[in-house]
């Protein structure tokens, strides 16, 4: 069967199925008296998403795990999308409107906490999705496990279509894994949103967790603390969310080019950092340090291009914090083709940043491999220019550099 014919027929078969379970769970919220008991508290923060909502309430309401509640917090919204969400108040009692004008999302957050008060307690953005099954799965790991949270992994949505996240989110849910912990399995810390996750909300209580205000990265901060505070959590192996990726680049973690927000990536990331040193111990901070070094500080620096003066300057503020943090044994595990940027960004070079990304730094998989001396290094744009005289080490290849480079055969065939 050609492939979009499959796709069409497994998507209408999943709205049928959705349809139906939307019925039971309107069904149950009807006629049960509620203690909370194994119900679901979801909390979706809402501003300007008219476009998106319909979709992100109806993938709720299609679990097959009626007993649950949706607390959507409508920040002052311009455009229609309160409208749309008192169209589903009168269709399904689960669903509950909440209008406020906190004009922060943490802030909502917290204010839709206050308001949920069900045995599990989960987040979704209004322009996601969550996928059949999720509710369904991350509970019963839970009940199976006897975790205080479990934490699912996610794809992104580019229009109507899955792509997959980062490899290392894909590494870091390779297997399931129940009843583990942050010093167990610290690589699980890639995955510091909040909508992928779903706590029992008697572990949210007694771990003093909320959103701090302000900022637009503070699901660092929430996640190294439940990260810490946790003595097991679960790890699944399926996706439970479409995390959608704005054409327009409106969305808050899209926008990480102004100066303002390449800050609060640093000094979140740095905060989570701070968290991990007081609460857990040195082998966890130092791996997820490499994480920062290696992923988001990475993402921040390919940004460049679209950031002004001001901006790029806080790229290096906040990066040279990190590096002082960093031994060489860490450094050694970063990738080179980011070592090699850094150096530009440390050194307030812009110039041969960008021309390091224009020469296709970033593409280190299209550049050789170097034996020198006994060491492998990747031949990256500079690599033995006299002119910009970077260190030989920052082209020293990294393990996952030369595990990518001995699958590439692979990849090919």
């Amino acid at each position: 069967m050609p492939i979009p014919i499959a796709r069409r027929m497994r998507a209408a078969a999943e709205r049928l199925s959705g349809a139906v379970h939307a019925a039971r769970g309107r069904s149950w919220a009807a006629r049960a008296e509620d203690d909370g008991r194994g119900r679901v508290d979801l909390v979706m923060p809402a501003h300007d998403v008219g476009r998106f909502i319909d979709e992100a309430i109806r993938s709720v309401l299609s679990q097959d795990r009626p007993r649950l509640r949706l607390f959507v917090l409508d920040d002052d919204s311009q455009d229609d999308t309160a409208s749309r969400v008192e169209r589903w108040v009168r269709r399904d009692a689960r669903v509950r409107l909440v209008r406020v004008a906190h004009h922060d999302p943490n802030a909502v957050r917290n204010d839709g906490i206050a308001r949920a008060d069900g045995e599990y307690l989960g987040f979704l953005d209004a322009d996601d999705r969550l996928r059949p099954g999720a509710l369904r799965d991350l509970v019963r790991s839970l009940e199976r496990s006897g975790s205080d949270f479990a934490v699912g992994s996610y794809d992104r949505l580019v229009g109507s279509e899955r792509r997959a996240p980062a490899f290392w989110i894909d590494e870091a849910h390779a297997r399931e894994r129940l009843g583990t912990n942050v010093r167990s399995f610290p690589e699980v810390m890639v995955n510091a949103v909040q909508w992928t996750k779903l706590y029992r909300r008697s572990f949210w209580d007694a771990a003093a967790l909320e959103f701090p205000s302000g900022g637009h990265f503070q699901d660092q901060l929430v996640s190294a603390r439940a990260y810490s505070r946790a003595a097991a959590f679960d790890v699944l192996a399926r996706k439970t969310v479409d995390w959608r990726i704005r054409g327009d680049g409106s969305s808050m973690t899209q926008q990480g080019v102004r100066a303002a927000q390449v800050r609060d990536r640093f000094t979140t990331a740095l905060g989570a950092l701070a968290v991990l040193d007081a609460e857990t111990d040195e082998a966890t901070s130092r791996a997820r340090l490499l994480q920062f070094l290696s992923n988001d500080a990475a993402i921040a620096a390919a940004e460049l291009r679209g950031m002004d003066r001001e901006a790029f300057d806080a790229l290096g503020t906040g990066l040279a914090a990190l590096a002082e943090r960093a031994d060489r044994a860490i450094w050694e595990q970063v990738p080179a083709e980011s070592k090699v940027l850094f150096e530009f960004v440390l050194r307030g070079d812009r110039a041969r940043a960008l021309e390091y990304l224009d020469r296709g730094g970033l593409d280190s998989l299209a550049a050789p491999l170097v034996v020198h001396r006994g060491q492998t290094f990747v031949g990256l744009p500079f690599w033995q220019d006299p002119e910009a005289a970077v260190p030989i080490d920052r082209f020293r290849a990294a393990p996952r550099e030369l595990r990518a480079y001995a699958e590439q055969p692979r990849r090919s065939s």
